[in-house]
């Protein structure tokens, strides 16, 4: 009985490493400038420039891998229009 305790206690301490060591988790802290890059099948709604204000896009649409993504210089509240 004391082996077999034993063997389901080594079972379920190894299940837990192995599980806890498999799987990895990134938890995003904003940061002001830090950029981030798209990683593969990567769907969200994103928000469009209307001329007036920011409009949030109704559907999801995919972001191409390797993009990188980043906040606005705080400053800026309008979108910076390079050709006029």
């Amino acid at each position: 009985m004391n082996r077999l305790l034993s063997l389901v206690l080594t079972c379920a301490i190894l299940a837990t490493v192995a599980t806890g060591c498999a799987f990895k988790r990134v938890v995003l802290v904003p940061s002001e400038g830090a950029l981030l890059r798209v990683g593969p099948d990567v769907k969200a709604r994103v928000y469009n420039w209307t001329g007036t204000e920011w409009e949030l896009s109704r559907n999801r649409v995919a972001l191409p891998e390797g993009w990188f993504i980043g906040p606005p210089p705080p400053q800026v509240e309008t979108p910076l229009i390079l050709n006029k």
